[in-house]
């Protein structure tokens, strides 16, 4: 009887065990045919994820949210609901037979909440024992002949022993935002040594990072230096903190940080887009901004196909006015900084995705000056001053307490290891901070190495982009076949893209490999991967990592996945869900008020107001009602009411709005007489009509009432957001009971100005 002879499987190494990594062995085990060995030189699984609620030394703060929705942020076949997010620093919600309930999945997770995602990923997926943590990959030499080559891989480990093993493929996962880059990077004249506190914007967690609390300091000015995503959500982290201090309990931090001023300084304009934006220009609906921007209804008619590099004058100005419609405008009601010019020549537009960061501009809090930072000298009392090379003239920056650099992340530590002869194939550059390699098949690999592979080596990644190069992979590897190239991936195109780069072209985007609808499109076409819409039309909904699916994958999951994403999407069209949200952010900041008071009783006598008023974020606070809230802002109105017979008096009032996600409820609380920071008791819950009605009255309406012992209280909001803008709005509370009938309606017009009679 003869043998049945069957193939060794082909041994991996896999560099990183973060997303990347991850999702590489899951793909690879998946088919069989390859025995799997992760390095990672951390502690802990994760990448830049590699945290928990506690930490203080990762990527990120722990609680920094992802910048797209948990649609995006996940994989084809993991559900996020089924992952336990029980936070560790609260008790969770108890239900009716006692047990802690689970609590709900957010839109856009926190940065501890995804490494319980990639851990949940993980258990699911790959044996524990094929990932060595605490081990470092400090050489990759490529072996062989012409015909066969393999993989020397030496790794050292957490007691410095190194230690050299074969494999068949490499695989690197070792992240393409691999270490913070210097601010030499963007300041080049500098003195050997600061007299301030300079940190990169992925290591500020609290205001004490900046100024130590034995360092004595008084109002100073804090310097952002940057211009791209993370510098804006840098600011706004800064300016949140700074006013937390002001406006939450707490006399000894308020005098501490008082007087404290943000200037950032970016060499061009950034639209700040909230994490909701408006489903179309009536901006009366709203919903995540993945599920607007990735929809496939928004592509041509014909199949789907991605584009990179450099863009067209044409491409630019749809762009610029696509981004312009969901904000509202151009921001030059923000500062002439942050407009960008009509004409050419202008750049291509720059995001930082941020709820805050508009209205911090706004309100003074945050300033914000075009052009770069050419020096940082010495200033006076401790102090340091810049000077920039400014859009509109040179400027100096005086008494700067503290220095955040949101200079972003240098690859070149995720392929140090790599050998000079595979760095050349890969024409590695090490000076080109955007584009250290030349990648194909959708920036995964090169002809004349295909024994390896990259995934989520750009600008960028998208985790669902990150499984399809997977894919790619395995299969590539499988058929023994060269790498795909596409008309984008030409060598002599992609030296043309990194030669416009270094020269700071105003064609090259933000994210050069970034139509992320786009390659999923083509991937899955050119795999041959089944489509999973659901209940969604066929170009319908948003792009996500569930509607493509291998023989492989886990379908019941995937469907689950999909299904959550058609209810959200309904949810939002059909019922408003995140209106109450998109008008939370937009009430942010400082508005002119005049009120009147227009009443049917002589006892009880009209009059009108006029004064000042101002949304103030904080920290959300606790207070007897237990009830837990995602956004919180201090109301304060200051004023001078004149009745109907002349009579004049000053007029003050205090209030809390907090805005829940769970509930998707925005609520109004009273504040304590006594202590006019801290919440007291609820004065009411809004609720917003539904789009139609919305859409018909050219506003987002939120209605309430509410019996107040003898009185009863009639109250509507009429919110005009244009994109997720907000220039005036109007109250009206109708009430009436045994001494009182009258209409209080008060019209809000935005101010720039920080009244100086609102301080603590």
């Amino acid at each position: 009887m003869g043998r049945i002879m069957t193939m060794a499987k082909k041994s991996v190494a896999i560099v990183g065990a973060g997303p990347s990594g991850l999702a590489g062995a899951k793909v690879l085990l998946g088919t069989d045919k390859f025995d799997v060995t992760i390095y990672e030189k951390a502690d802990r699984i994760g990448g830049i994820w590699a945290l928990d609620q506690n930490s203080t030394d990762g990527f990120l703060h722990p609680n920094t949210p992802t910048n797209l929705s948990r649609f995006t942020v996940a994989f084809s076949d993991l559900d996020w609901n089924l992952i336990d997010l029980q936070s560790s620093k609260t008790n969770g919600t108890t239900g009716a037979n006692g047990s802690v309930e689970k609590p709900p999945t957010p839109m856009f997770p926190k940065a501890w909440q995804v490494n319980r995602y990639l851990e949940a990923y993980r258990q699911k997926n790959i044996p524990e024992n094929i990932i060595n943590l605490g081990c470092e990959v400090i050489r990759a030499e490529r072996k062989g002949d012409e015909l066969d080559h393999t993989w020397e891989i030496t790794v050292r480990d957490r007691s410095k022993a190194d230690r050299t093993s074969g494999f068949d493929y490499l695989l690197l996962g070792s992240g393409f935002f691999s270490k913070p880059r210097p601010i030499s990077h963007s300041i080049t004249n500098m003195p050997s040594k600061l007299d301030v506190q300079s940190i990169h914007s992925s290591q500020f967690r609290k205001l004490d990072d900046l100024f130590p609390v034995t360092v004595p300091s008084t109002g100073k000015n804090i310097l952002i230096v940057g211009g791209g995503n993370s510098a804006g959500e840098a600011a706004a982290a800064v300016a949140q903190q700074l006013s937390d201090a002001q406006w939450s309990p707490g006399d000894h931090v308020r005098k501490r940080y008082e007087g404290y001023n943000i200037v950032h300084v970016t060499p061009r304009p950034l639209y700040a887009i909230s994490p909701f934006v408006p489903v179309d220009e009536s901006s009366t609906t709203f919903m995540p901004v993945d599920l607007k921007l990735y929809d496939l209804s928004r592509r041509p008619a014909g199949p789907i196909t991605g584009n990179a590099g450099r863009v067209t004058t044409a491409v630019k100005d749809t762009i610029h006015r696509a981004v312009q419609g969901m904000i509202g405008g151009d921001q030059s009601d923000l500062t002439p900084a942050l407009s960008v010019p009509r004409g050419e020549p202008r750049s291509v537009a720059y995001v930082a995705l941020s709820e805050s960061y508009p209205e911090f501009v706004r309100s003074g809090l945050i300033e914000v000056l075009g052009g770069r930072v050419s020096c940082l000298n010495a200033g006076s009392n401790g102090a340091m001053a810049a000077d920039v090379v400014g859009t509109d003239g040179d400027v100096r920056i005086e008494n700067i307490g503290a220095i955040v650099y949101a200079t972003g992340y240098t690859p070149a530590s995720a392929i140090d290891f790599l050998g000079e002869d595979v760095k050349q194939a890969l024409h590695y550059d090490a000076g080109s901070l955007r584009l250290p390699l030349l990648l194909q098949e959708w920036q995964t690999a090169v002809k004349v190495i295909p024994e390896l592979s990259l995934l989520g080596f750009y600008e960028g990644p998208y985790w669902g982009m990150i499984e399809m190069q997977a894919r790619l992979t395995a299969e590539r590897w499988l058929a023994d076949s060269p790498p795909y190239v596409r008309p984008y991936e030409g060598t002599e195109e992609l030296l043309e893209l990194r030669k416009d780069m270094q020269a700071k072209g105003l064609d090259v985007p933000q994210y050069w490999f970034g139509d992320y609808a786009g390659y999923m499109e083509e991937v899955a076409a050119h795999l041959g991967l089944q489509r999973n819409n659901g209940a969604f039309a066929e170009r319908e909904g948003v792009v996500s990592p569930s509607r493509y699916l291998s023989p492989k994958s886990e379908h019941a999951q995937a469907n689950s996945v999909i299904q959550d994403i058609y209810k959200t999407w309904r949810a939002c069209l059909d019922y408003g869900r995140f209106t109450a949200r998109a008008a939370f952010r937009a009430l942010q900041g400082n508005w002119f008020i005049q009120r009147t008071i227009d009443s049917a009783l002589s006892t009880f006598p009209s009059g009108t107001l006029e004064g000042q008023a101002s949304f103030r974020p904080r920290a959300p606070t606790g207070d007897k009602s237990g009830m837990l809230f995602d956004f919180e802002y201090l109301y304060t109105e200051s004023g001078v009411l004149t009745l109907a017979n002349g009579a004049e008096m000053t007029a003050r009032r205090r209030y809390v709005y907090r805005y829940s996600e769970e509930r998707d409820e925005l609520s109004v609380w009273f504040v304590k007489p006594d202590s006019e920071l801290e919440v007291d008791y609820l004065f009411h819950n809004l609720t917003f009509v539904p789009p139609a009605e919305a859409k018909q009255r050219g506003a987002c309406v939120a209605k309430t009432d509410h019996l107040c012992v003898e009185d009863m209280y009639w109250t509507e909001y009429s919110l005009p957001i244009k994109g997720i803008s907000l220039h005036t709005f109007e109250t009206k509370h109708t009430v009436q009971g045994p001494s009182k009938d009258y209409v209080a309606t008060t019209n809000f017009s935005q101010s720039s100005q920080t009244p100086s009679s609102l301080k603590a």
